[in-house]
């Protein structure tokens, strides 16, 4: 198996699955080393500063070691993937659930409000942005920045500006849970398909008008998000 590249500039995470997906193609065992951090930069066409970014991530969690001299090398990850084992320690720095109970109790109610007072041109702007982050996904990318740009769309079409100042006020962390969320999603079969579905679900009823089945599409969507977060956070 080749290395594919990285056809646009990568969040750190984007660079980690990628090598997390050369690590098992070529069955690379732990003890044995890795490309350098400019093989890496080359071959996946990113800055050498986002490919040192992903190694020092890997390495702080115990993926890789760093010997002078002599290279990378893998380690033992003790029946974890990369990205359950980087992600189960970003879960444990960020009191995420926290995060998504505050998401879902804001957007739950927003996209009712969104049913009912978007103008044509904004539903126009979150048909957009879902597909974006469909272009994103189908070029390999985990999409993090689209998706809280679908999700920021409604929140400005539901005319509310406080929902808006707040949700701008704690946008880092909600890009952070939606970027562990993705992350998550990149490993479970079917889930971005899915996760895709519900968008496009929320899109309609917004469409059709209906506040009420509105709220209940963006609270299934994001019900299913806390409950895969979650359910890592516990088994970690």
């Amino acid at each position: 198996m080749s290395l594919k590249p990285i056809k646009k500039k990568k969040l750190f995470e984007e660079i980690i699955l990628a090598i997390e997906e050369y690590i098992q193609g070529e069955n690379i065992q732990p003890g044995h080393r890795l490309p350098s951090e400019n093989e890496l930069a080359s071959i996946f066409q990113v800055s050498k500063t986002a490919v040192r970014e992903a190694m020092s991530v890997l390495q702080a969690n115990g993926v890789i070691e760093k010997r002078t001299g002599s290279g990378i090398f893998l380690k033992e990850l003790e029946g974890e993937t990369i990205a359950e084992r980087v992600t189960k320690n970003l879960l444990r720095n960020v009191n995420l659930q926290e995060v998504l109970e505050f998401r879902r109790g804001i957007e739950v109610e927003a996209v009712a409000l969104t049913a009912q007072r978007a103008t044509p041109q904004e539903i126009v702007l979150i048909e957009q942005a879902h597909l974006h982050l469909l272009e994103a996904q189908e070029a390999n990318q985990l999409g993090s920045k689209e998706d809280y740009l679908f999700h920021y769309q409604i929140i400005l079409a539901s005319h509310n500006t406080i929902y808006k100042d707040v949700y701008e006020s704690i946008s880092s962390q909600l890009d952070e849970g939606i970027r562990l969320s993705k992350m998550q999603s990149a490993r479970l079969p079917g889930r971005i398909e899915e996760a895709q579905k519900e968008h496009e679900e929320i899109i309609e009823m917004i469409k059709a008008r209906d506040p009420r089945a509105a709220s209940e599409a963006m609270r299934k969507h994001l019900m299913q998000n806390e409950n895969k977060m979650m359910s890592l956070l516990k088994n970690s």
